[in-house]
């Protein structure tokens, strides 16, 4: 059976993994949402996906859900992001993330602010005619 979820190859597991692009990468914030992002290690040159997701965002119901949400939203758009990078995504507010499009919009907005991903279509800067 294909499996449709976020291979383990695709994400981020070890903590010095982790410890790096916290701190050595570059950070954005907004959107209830943390990203830090930073070239990926030789050898990996995939897009790879970190989640960290502290208690005082919720239950432990509420962290899954959130969670689940955002790989959702980084698997469906992964195409779009620039190749070559370790994403980590730490939300801070469970209720701008509570729905599927609410979490796709943020992933996408905080990688096009940094420079990750293309503006969409028709989005472009606005030309004047005279």
């Amino acid at each position: 059976m294909f499996s449709q979820g976020l291979p383990r190859s695709r994400r981020l597991h070890l903590k010095n993994d982790f410890k790096n692009v916290i701190q050595t990468g570059r950070k954005i914030q907004g959107f209830g949402l943390v990203l830090w992002w930073k070239p990926a290690p030789l050898g990996k040159e995939d897009r790879r996906l970190g989640l960290v997701v502290s208690r005082k965002l919720g239950n432990a119901v509420v962290r899954n859900r959130v969670k689940r949400l955002l790989r959702e939203a980084f698997r469906l758009n992964r195409e779009r992001l620039q190749s070559g990078v370790d994403y980590v995504f730490s939300p801070r507010d469970s209720e701008c993330l509570a729905t599927a499009d609410a979490a796709e919009n943020a992933v996408l907005s905080l990688c096009r602010q940094a420079g990750l991903a293309p503006a969409p279509a028709g989005q472009g800067p606005a030309q004047t005619h005279e």
